[in-house]
């Protein structure tokens, strides 16, 4: 590989300027066909950036066709070179940007996920999927081969809807739709709801994923600021009074990511108010919904699925993996969602939503659920005090839930802090990430299930 020297002094960030001298070297013949490019952690090392940094280009790269990555391998130099892509739409530069911090928190690497949206593998094992997912095949009427239906599987909807009972939420199960997932259940929904150009209203922070899809969609997103109750209703308020008419409200009442706050019962009576007064529909996505108690405020209770999407799923009690979620909904609605599935995905596993049928009913849910509570509730407090020690400041006094969000005591940026952190060995989404618009922050998202001593000591020297 040529020298490379990076410009501590350009505007450009070091994985774009990375990016640029690469792709030249390359376009020149300085690097061969077919060549290997050097590791992400020994160019990082060699420059002085993150490995995230480093990284960034090498994807960049790929997306242009002059790099091709191989699976526990490395990045080698193209022998073909596919001709340069036409350019992008500019909002895809932000999209794309999030794809690769997604790439970066879910495919293998050496970084401990401290800031992920999810628990460790380890604090879900005592399901024993393995053995529910034997024992479903082995079924003479396991589907294995055959499509399910529009709706998803009848007896997992039916338990869906006696849980959701207990809840408070009255529906039927003919207005409970199986989604492969909650992202999945947000684009079901941005394309049943939506036009291009629509506003819809976006809490910020909020789920830097859905921001993605909404831009992709080329919805036009008017932030609500979260505070530590819920939206803040009078900046709400003002907008809608100022003439502003939202198509939907995403949001989530409980256990909010990645602030972990949760919605009052005062600020939900309120909102359903503005609601029904502005004539828009609020989409409430309830996937930390079995960390929170039945009787926790939730919108679709109060509101009874008229101005209310409700949006749940297994992905952080089960597994990320087996991607089962559900959208809970008007008759009407529900109908042309399930039209809209099967135009996009046809239908859903239903082996998958077997499986998850038999953890439900025969693989003591409900006591996985008690435990992992409690791991969750201890690591809240442990985390807590630790970041408390370090003289991080947190959003809000008390949270539930896997997440707290804090700040550091300097206010430094959280990018920067995030490239730091993956230098020493941890993963974590900058601030900007959960923003609309990406601006700088200083705020950064901890799961409580993280703290380990390499966190600590590292922690104490930042």
């Amino acid at each position: 590989m040529p020298p490379i020297a990076l410009d501590p002094h350009s505007p450009l960030p070091p994985q774009q300027q990375l990016c640029r001298l690469l792709q030249q070297a390359i376009q020149q013949g300085q690097l061969a066909a077919g060549s290997k490019m050097a590791s992400i952690r020994a160019l990082a090392a060699q420059l002085g950036i993150s490995r995230y940094a480093v990284l960034a280009a090498y994807e960049e790269l790929a997306g242009m066709g002059l790099l091709n990555p191989r699976h526990g391998s490395g990045y080698y130099v193209r022998a073909n070179p596919t001709p340069p892509r036409q350019a992008r739409p500019a909002h895809l530069d932000q999209v794309l940007d999030v794809a690769l911090l997604i790439r970066g928190l879910v495919e293998p690497n050496n970084l401990l996920k401290c800031g992920s949206g999810a628990l460790p593998k380890e604090w879900l094992q005592g399901l024993d999927l393995h053995r529910h997912l034997r024992s479903v095949a082995a079924r003479p009427g396991a589907n294995v081969y055959c499509y399910g239906s529009a709706l998803g599987y009848a007896p997992l909807r039916d338990v869906l809807q006696q849980r959701l009972a207990r809840r408070g939420i009255d529906c039927s199960a003919e207005q409970i739709l199986l989604t492969a997932g909650s992202t999945h259940s947000l684009e079901l929904l941005i394309r049943c709801c939506c036009a291009t150009g629509d506003t819809v209203l976006v809490e910020a922070p909020g789920y830097y994923n859905l921001f993605s899809l909404l831009h992709l969609s080329g919805m036009a997103m008017q932030a609500v600021p979260r505070q530590a109750d819920g939206p803040d209703l009078d900046a709400l308020e003002s907008l809608l009074r100022g003439g502003l008419r939202p198509r939907l409200f995403f949001m989530q009442s409980l256990l909010h990511n990645p602030t972990g706050s949760s919605l009052s019962w005062s600020k939900a009576h309120r909102l359903l108010r503005l609601a029904e007064n502005y004539d828009f529909t609020i989409v409430d996505d309830d996937i930390y919904s079995d960390f929170a108690t039945d009787q926790a405020p939730r919108l679709a209770n109060l509101d009874g699925l008229q101005r209310v999407v409700y949006l749940s799923g297994f992905s952080k009690t089960i597994s990320s993996d087996l991607r089962v979620g559900y959208i809970a909904a008007a008759a009407p609605l529900l109908q042309t969602l399930a039209r809209v599935k099967l135009m996009i995905s046809i239908t859903t596993s239903e082996f998958i939503e077997q499986a998850i049928y038999q953890v439900l009913t025969h693989g003591h849910y409900e006591r996985h659920l008690t435990q992992l509570r409690k791991r969750v509730a201890d690591g809240q407090d442990s985390m807590r005090q630790l970041l408390s020690t370090c003289g991080w400041h947190t959003f809000a006094a008390a949270t539930q839930g896997m997440f707290i969000w804090c700040r550091h005591p300097a206010g430094k940026d959280s990018l920067l802090l995030a490239q730091e952190a993956a230098a020493a060995g941890f993963w974590f989404a900058p601030g900007s990430a959960f923003d609309p618009d990406h601006q700088p922050s200083a705020w950064l998202r901890f799961n409580v299930a993280y703290d380990t001593l390499e966190l600590r000591a590292w922690l104490s020297t930042i």
